[in-house]
């Protein structure tokens, strides 16, 4: 007998990859898109005039979101971004801020505290002021954050990338007693310290967007780091690409020989689920049960595809059960797209308010409300393939839905789990149409049978074997304490299976 895969109370168990299926026969699966808010033609937030005054520009979902338990408000960070002011000119500090925005339920929100726009970093040139020379000056880019409850002078503890000169280019921490005035501290990582050559092409990093995700069960952070090809060698495609690496503290400086791998190198040619011009220009991470999931941001400065236009950017979702190895997850969606998670709308379409441009994401996982896993993300309305003062302008911050445990469903056949260790007393699935279930002890034998109808989120309907639980089904065959089986499931054509667990 197989050793048998060990399972938590009450985890998910989903079918985003192979991990728990032993067999299949028949087997369809689908990629879910989350469900977008007006269809993705109306942005939940726009950036307010009062940012940039007569310069265009759009919000960008490069920042967190997180819960203050002193305010008992979700907190929301994001960056404020207008491509059309020059960096080199004397106010070309002020063309990336950082703003600030609550909400009492994770779905309306407004600016500050009060509805009014907060721009928390930079404050004035002075936050951004490194030396006594004049252009001794950083630029903003990508910010990533979270509450820590622990700390009680500063819970708000962040990563911001800063752009300089060589030497002070690069990831800084950043920290908050209350999310309204940011600290600068030191350089964590300085940008392109660390070259590896993988397959023969030869990668640098860290760069621009470089951030961090939490891993809850570890107590530690996962960084998520930006490596690519030197420029100038007369190419656009600077095939951007992810590595991982886990750190215990954000104030930190990063051992740079830590990184041993580029997880994530998209192939330049097509190929492996992408199109020869795709390039991974960021990606976020978050616990889900024994997962990691995520999304991975797709750039493309050519081609027009169904699902995005020539130089914007899309979303991916990628699973990993390390947190350092990382796979996309390629099935068909339900425009027969594979692997797309969240795509452009039309490239500048509701007069330049849709999400038709560059895509962004919160490095925060999605919110879960009332059954759903609510998806914050940013998006311009138009890509990068435009002059100043359209290019990334328009659209803004946009919301979806997705039902809880939905990223990848079973939409026909029959597949049989590998051996598991089951905690708890009972199976609840979460499924929509008829199902029927089978219990197998180790050696493949049916312990019992039945078939489960309607639609159910797999929280509060135990499934019963003529009126038995799976422990009471089970109950000569456990080992230590935990019950030792398989889950067989028979998918109806029109039904779908989402995901499992026991408790």
């Amino acid at each position: 007998m197989n050793t048998p895969y060990a399972v938590e109370a009450d985890e998910p168990l989903l079918f985003v990859d192979d991990l728990l299926i032993e067999s299949g026969e028949d087997l369809v699966r689908r990629l879910h898109q989350p469900r977008k808010d007006e269809s993705g033609q109306v942005p939940v937030l726009e950036l307010s005039a009062d940012v940039f005054g007569e310069y265009p520009g759009t919000l960008m979902a490069n920042g967190t979101l997180v819960f203050d338990p002193g305010l008992g408000k979700h907190v929301m960070f994001a960056l404020a971004f207008a491509g059309a002011i020059d960096p080199a000119a004397p106010d070309g500090w002020k063309r990336i801020k950082l703003l600030r925005y609550t909400s009492d339920d994770g779905l309306a929100w407004e600016g500050g505290d009060d509805g009014r726009v907060e721009i928390v970093y930079p404050k004035s040139l002075s936050d951004l002021q490194y030396g006594d020379s004049p252009g001794e000056v950083f630029h903003l880019d990508l910010f990533s954050c979270h509450f820590d409850s622990e700390n009680r002078d500063f819970p708000y503890q962040g990563w911001l990338f800063l752009r300089s000169d060589e030497e002070h280019t690069g990831v800084y921490h950043m920290q908050s007693a209350d999310g309204h005035v940011w600290h600068r501290g030191r350089q964590v990582v300085r940008r392109f310290t660390r070259r590896l050559t993988q397959d023969g092409v030869s990668l640098m990093g860290p760069g621009d967007v470089s951030v961090f995700s939490i891993d809850t069960r570890e107590k530690r952070f996962l960084a998520s780091l930006k490596f690519q090809q030197k420029r100038g060698d007369g190419t656009e495609h600077l095939l951007r690409s992810r590595a991982y690496l886990f750190v215990d503290r954000l104030d930190a400086a990063i051992d740079v020989e830590r990184i041993v791998e580029v997880n994530q190198v998209p192939p330049g040619t097509g190929g492996k689920g992408d199109e020869p011009d795709d390039e991974y220009y960021g990606s976020t991470a978050w616990r889900y049960g024994s997962h990691w999931l995520g999304g991975l941001k797709v750039f493309h400065v050519k081609g027009d595809h169904p699902w995005s236009s020539s130089g914007c950017a899309f979303l991916k979702l990628q699973t990993s059960r390390d947190g350092l190895h990382w796979d996309k997850v390629m099935f068909e969606n339900e425009d027969g797209h594979a692997g797309i998670f969240i795509a452009n709308g039309s490239e500048g379409g509701d007069e330049g308010r849709n999400d038709g441009g560059y895509l962004t994401e919160f490095t925060s996982p999605p919110l879960r409300l009332n059954d759903e896993l609510i998806f914050h993300y940013g998006a311009s309305s138009y890509g990068k393939n435009h002059p100043n003062g359209i290019r990334m302008t328009g659209g803004g911050i946009f919301r979806a839905r997705l039902r809880l445990d939905g990223f990848v469903s079973v939409d026909g056949g029959r597949l049989t789990t590998r051996v598991l260790a089951i905690p708890g007393w009972d199976l609840f699935v979460n499924h929509a149409g008829p199902i029927g279930i089978e219990v197998l002890d180790g050696r493949g034998d049916c312990l019992g049978i039945t078939r489960i109808e309607g639609d159910d989120l797999g929280r509060n309907n135990p499934v019963k074997f003529d009126g038995r639980s799976i422990a009471a089904l089970c109950a000569d065959r456990t080992e230590n304490g935990r019950v030792i089986g398989r889950i067989r499931f028979a998918v109806d054509k029109g039904s779908s299976l989402y995901a499992f667990r026991f408790f």
